[in-house]
């Protein structure tokens, strides 16, 4: 029996042409993958460089608004044993010798004092507790520098009612510290201060040159007296 199977040309370019178009079709579907899988690719490769080129997150924390900062100088806390004051201030000088020198030859500056403050000599004539209480002038080359001073640790020098004597505005209620009142127990420290007291009292009645000389002994010979801008 013959089982060859006759097929006639239609039939086989059909078939041919069937084959052509199943196999364009098929690498056309892995073409699609493939462009597919690198699109992705490229987007996740896009996303990471974005992510890695992020600035940090910052850490700085904000500044507590409980402090209150000058525009000049160092915080200033509500401390009361601080007394703010005004100098009248007629120079600064990198050495004492040359402070010296230039009130040496100004016989104004009889009563002034040579203050050391932060390496610095400044030469001051007079302290008052308010800004007017302090005159200066431009043909003086003088001016009003205001400054904090904290006496807080005077009493251990027996200079405790040292800052009511830099705060009292009349030269009555200074002279009182330099008595002994019955309840106070006199002891050798606090006899000092009383001393230092009438020493500068009887030098002078101007109660601006009274606070700069207290100013400058407990600053100067106790180290007491601390003094910031």
């Amino acid at each position: 029996m013959n089982f060859k199977k006759k097929y006639s040309k239609v039939t086989v370019a059909m078939a041919m042409l069937h084959g052509v178009v199943i196999g364009i079709a098929a690498v056309a579907i892995v073409g699609f993958l493939i462009i597919g899988t690198n699109g992705q690719g490229k987007e996740k490769t896009a996303e990471n460089k974005i992510v890695a080129t992020d600035p940090p997150v910052s850490t700085e924390t904000t500044p507590s608004t409980s402090e209150t900062t000058p525009t000049s100088g160092p915080a200033i806390s509500g401390d009361t044993d601080r007394l703010k004051l005004f100098a009248k201030q007629h120079g600064v000088f990198s050495t004492v010798q040359s402070a010296q020198d230039f009130v040496a030859q100004d016989v104004s500056l009889a009563k002034a004092a040579i203050l050391e403050i932060g390496g610095q000599f400044y030469v001051w004539s007079a302290v008052g507790i308010q800004e007017d209480e302090v005159e200066v002038s431009e043909y003086e080359g003088t001016f009003r520098k205001p400054f904090f001073v904290d006496a807080s640790t005077c009493s251990t020098v027996g200079a405790g009612k040292l800052r009511s004597a830099l705060s009292e505005t009349e030269l009555s209620k200074i002279k009182v510290l330099t008595t002994v009142s019955e309840e106070e127990a006199e002891d050798e420290k606090l006899a000092d201060f009383r001393k230092n007291v009438v020493a500068v009292t009887a030098f002078t009645s101007d109660l601006r040159i009274i606070r700069l000389q207290l100013i400058s002994h407990y600053s100067h010979n106790n180290g007491c007296v601390k003094i910031n801008f």
